[in-house]
């Protein structure tokens, strides 16, 4: 199987691994068949991520694909994530294998809700100081 420089670069070398404190938005993305496991968490000023952390368990393209998905998120506007699809986060990793491409749907999908988890946190707040 042949994977991508920018692939094997984000396996070997991960951004925005591990937790965060206080996060504004936690999501995870899971695919079944085989167990991967990717779990966001966000931090958003005025609509827009600033920061994003990942957590994930599964295969090397799943591991890749979600340090990828971190760096798609920072600096864009929630709403515009919530539209975030697969084909954006395997673009980001130069592309998967056929059999590895449960990679990028696992990350859009984990992304997409810790972004819905982070609008509804907003909504919550704006709702308080109404």
């Amino acid at each position: 199987m042949q994977y991508s420089p920018a692939l094997i670069d984000h396996f070997r070398n991960p951004r925005n691994a591990g937790i965060m404190r206080s996060p504004d938005g936690v999501g995870e993305g899971e695919y079944k068949d085989c167990m991967d496991l990717v779990r966001f968490h966000l931090r958003v000023r005025d609509g827009q991520v600033v920061e994003a952390r990942f957590q994930a368990y599964g295969c090397g393209p799943t591991i890749a694909a979600a340090s990828a998905a971190t760096e798609v998120a920072t600096g864009c506007a929630l709403e515009a994530l919530l539209e975030l699809d697969a084909a954006r986060v395997e673009a980001a990793v130069g592309g998967l294998p056929e059999t590895r491409r449960h990679a990028a749907d696992v990350a859009a999908l984990g992304l997409r809700a810790a972004v819905r988890d982070a609008l509804s946190r907003a909504d919550t707040r704006s709702d308080r100081h109404a």
